[in-house]
Formats: structure tokens, sequence, C-alpha cells
């Protein structure tokens, strides 16, 4: 199972190139987080009909994904990912050290992200970049 990142799901509906050949050639399930649809949700204002109407499509993609949500175990994960990074002075990013606590946590250590350097200190995660 491969995990994939705010702006990968993003892209797919952006119909980038891209992510869409990447796509095409993984014979594994994707899985996303709770923490990319909170994501997206930040970016859509919901008093604009478009946006309803955006918000319907993700809403049916993340229904047809193996949808991993925060437990206790990747809190913690989340945690420890976030402060090791901060030790190592590199750059962590709350939100994308959830997004790796959630996948590392449920067996999943793939990620397929545009944004590579987000991810790419994280210990047990392997990236993928389009």
């Amino acid at each position: 199972m491969i995990g994939l990142d705010t702006t990968a799901i993003i892209d797919i509906f952006k119909n980038e190139k891209s992510i869409i050949s990447l796509l095409l050639e993984i014979e594994e399930q994707i899985s996303s987080t709770q923490i990319n649809y909170q994501e997206i949700m930040f970016g859509l204002d919901l008093t604009k009909e478009e946006h309803k109407k955006e918000k319907e499509k993700y809403d049916n993609f993340f229904k047809n994904v193996i949808y991993f949500t925060l437990s206790d175990d990747s809190v913690v994960k989340a945690s420890e990912i976030f402060w090791g990074l901060k030790r190592q002075k590199k750059e962590a990013e709350r939100f994308d050290s959830m997004i790796a606590g959630i996948l590392l946590s449920n067996g999943v250590n793939r990620i397929i992200t545009r944004n590579k350097k987000h991810f790419e200190n994280i210990k047990g995660l392997e990236v993928i970049s389009y």
C-alpha cells in the first residue's frame, strides 16, 4: 500500500499529467489520511458554490481510498517524528508529521508527494516524487 500526500490528491483533481502517469504505473492500493482531508478543507470556503461542488468530489475520493484516521498510536508516532526532526534541526511541519505518523503507524511506508522536501527526512518513509 502507498499513501498520497495532499499535493498529490489536489494534483489528481487538476488532472496533472505527472501524477496521473505515476498512478497508472502503480499496482498497489492507495491510501490517504484524515489530515489530508483537513488540509483540503482548509482550502475550501464552503460559502462559495464552486467550493461546495469541489468538496463533493473530494468527499467521493476519500470514500473510495483506504482512509486512515488519527489514533493514539499515530498521534504518538507523529510527535516522535516532529521532535526527532526538530532535534536534528531539519524542517518539521506539524501536518506533515501527522500524515507520516498516521501512515507509518498503519504499516504504510511509502508516500507520493510533489513536496519531497517535506517528507524526505522522516525515517522509515520512502518518498516518491513526481
